[in-house]
């Protein structure tokens, strides 16, 4: 953990105005981990020794909402980091209103650090890498279908006991790798491969909401699930898928099977996870909330 660290300079009438409106209340952030790098997760709390009603952020742009912690006088938001997120010092812009509505503002500063990835050649059938324009045209469709997934997720936090891996298994394609297929670069991973039979049940991560199943060109036949606040996991190239979307889903519960469908070389699940417009490695989520 690491103690909150405002930006005086930036805000140094915000920052007073805080301990001034808030009668002696006293307000800590905390971030873990405390070193967060290219896609990562990381988690926020904002604790106070008066309660708050509402706490939110605003980084790059985007605003984002705390959700409050069993103790009542702490909230907290899982955020990520884009892998293609440049290293460097960042400033988060925290709101913060108290009991009596006054809203008081304070930036919180932290710094990504750059991660190094590996890189993998593979060989795959010409069809599958350099598109017809049919192929082209149904990926595109898709890609607005998956745009609107981020777009109508559920704003209150469904989780309730953290985050797990879906299925046991090795993994053959790490999260940030950079392909070259057939000798051409192509996008980074933005998930993990995880090695595993025909038919291997896939569990949900955690407790959410089917917010999408169906089959695509390149995820074959995909799962996308909905935890609040924002998170989203991914799974695909399945076999069978065993929810329907608008299901309910808890942590553990078989949501489908491993398969080979879509662009895929042999049977394995690729697993990922969004957080907000982030892509990160879905083993930093698991371990957020360890």
């Amino acid at each position: 953990m690491i103690r909150c660290l405002f930006y005086i300079g930036i805000l140094p009438s915000l920052f007073m105005a805080f301990f001034s409106q808030v009668a002696e209340a006293q307000v800590q952030v905390q971030m873990r981990p405390e070193k967060v790098g290219q896609g990562e997760a990381y988690l926020v709390t904002v604790s106070s020794s008066e309660p708050l009603k509402d706490v939110r952020g605003e980084w790059r742009g985007k605003t984002f909402s705390f959700y409050p912690d069993e103790d009542g006088r702490s909230y907290s938001a899982a955020l990520g980091i884009d892998l293609e997120a440049e290293p460097g010092r960042y400033g988060l812009l925290l709101s913060m209103t108290d009991q009596k509505g006054h809203v008081n503002q304070a930036v919180f500063g932290f710094e990504v650090l750059k991660r190094e990835f590996p890189v993998q050649r593979l060989t795959l059938p010409k069809e599958m890498v350099t598109l017809s324009s049919k192929n082209l045209a149904r990926v595109r469709r898709e890609s607005e279908i998956v745009r609107g997934i981020w777009q109508s997720g559920v704003k209150e936090k469904l989780w309730l006991r953290g985050f797990v891996v879906p299925l046991e298994g090795e993994v053959i394609s790490g999260f940030g790798l950079r392909r070259i297929l057939n000798d051409k670069p192509r996008s980074a991973h933005t998930g993990v491969d995880l090695r595993a039979r025909a038919e291997t049940p896939v569990h949900a991560s955690s407790d959410g909401v089917v917010a999408f199943t169906g089959e695509h060109f390149f995820s074959g036949k995909c799962v996308y699930l909905d935890h609040g606040m924002e998170i989203f996991t991914m799974y695909f190239h399945l076999s069978e898928i065993r929810v329907s979307r608008g299901q309910q889903v808890d942590l553990g519960q078989v949501i489908g099977t491993v398969g080979n469908t879509g662009r895929a070389t042999g049977p394995h699940l690729h697993w990922g996870v969004r957080i907000g417009a982030s892509r990160v490695d879905p083993f930093s989520l698991v371990r957020l909330f360890q």
